[in-house]
């Protein structure tokens, strides 16, 4: 094997809890790299551990674990965090009890801000990580797509129940969280929900999106210029699905409809993004979206299904490495 990186990814730890349990290998490299022995794949895990860096004008020096990784360039970059909290992007783990724990992120924060700069220089990315990072901000992604015309339920964001026409006298609205995490501590899972307007709130900024009532929703894998669909079953009274069947919601892979293809792909440029993940909700003109995911991944899909998302998106990375110059 040569000591050329081909694939480089900047991922979350696997011991990161999804609620389920630890995400593990969440992007399948480790399988990958089994099937391909010819490719060199090099990870690099946010908040793993303790680990030295050293940046100096050419390259990113890693020590962990008693290994040393001096990173100058790779043939393909994936940055894709499960997470894109400051707090979980650090290159170093910090203790909650160690001694001034937010000084500590500060300094990880510079290394980090710095890594999503350098990270398109250093080979071709899948998903510039700023441009990442953008469109995982519910609100700048919402300004976004509306400023470029895709079908959005209408929505505001806001501490308590929305004062603003025509969501202010809706009988209930969808409240979700405006973080793309919805877990408040390990084990505690905080889903998007019905809401009434005498219900209490935390005070915190939220998302209170009109109701779109349909049978299914639409689950859209764009990996460059294909757009892969994955059918929801929605259960009477679940907003939503992630909390269905202990987490495993019945889905099918489904041939698209009219406008679906060119919508997903057109949403995805529109945000920079190469990969994506869209939440839709199927209506009579195409697709209403209800997210955008730049680090979406299939672990809460049924086995089945994700088997085959996780062959298509390995496919289209081995695409792009041997398309990449050497």
């Amino acid at each position: 094997m040569s000591d050329a990186i081909d694939i480089l990814a900047v991922l979350t730890r696997p011991s990161f809890s999804s609620g389920t349990g630890p995400i593990g290998d969440h992007l399948g490299l480790r399988a990958l790299a089994a099937r391909r022995p010819d490719l060199n794949i090099h990870t690099i895990e946010l908040n793993a551990g303790p680990l030295h860096v050293e940046i100096d004008r050419d390259a990113l020096l890693i020590e962990a674990d008693g290994g040393r990784t001096r990173i100058d360039s790779a043939g393909l970059v994936l940055f894709m965090p499960v997470s894109f909290d400051v707090e979980e992007t650090d290159l170093a783990a910090t203790s909650p009890s160690a001694p001034y724990p937010t000084f500590a992120h500060w300094q990880w924060r510079a290394v980090t801000e710095w890594l999503e700069e350098r990270l398109p220089r250093i080979g071709r990315c899948v998903n510039v990580p700023r441009a990442a990072r953008r469109a995982n901000n519910k609100l700048l992604q919402w300004e976004t797509l509306t400023a470029a015309g895709f079908t959005i339920p209408p929505l505001v964001v806001a501490t308590r129940w929305p004062g603003a026409a025509p969501l202010c006298s809706a009988p209930e609205l969808i409240r979700k969280n405006l973080s793309e995490s919805g877990w408040k501590a390990p084990g505690v899972f905080s889903p998007a929900q019905r809401a009434r307007r005498d219900d209490p709130t935390d005070g915190l900024p939220a998302i209170w999106q009109q109701p779109v009532e349909a049978a299914t929703e639409i689950r859209a894998y764009v990996l460059g210029e294909e757009a892969i669909f994955v059918e929801l079953e929605r259960d009477a009274g679940i907003v939503d699905v992630r909390v269905t069947h202990d987490g495993r919601p019945r889905a099918r892979i489904v041939a698209p409809q009219a406008g679906w293809t060119q919508i997903a792909l057109s949403a995805a440029r529109a945000l920079g993004l190469d990969y994506a993940v869209i939440d839709a909700m199927p209506t009579d003109s195409g697709l209403a979206i209800l997210e955008v995911n730049s680090n979406g991944v299939w672990w809460f899909l049924p086995a089945e299904i994700g088997a085959i998302l996780e062959a298509r998106f390995h496919a289209w990375l081995v695409q792009l490495v041997d398309g990449a110059p050497r």
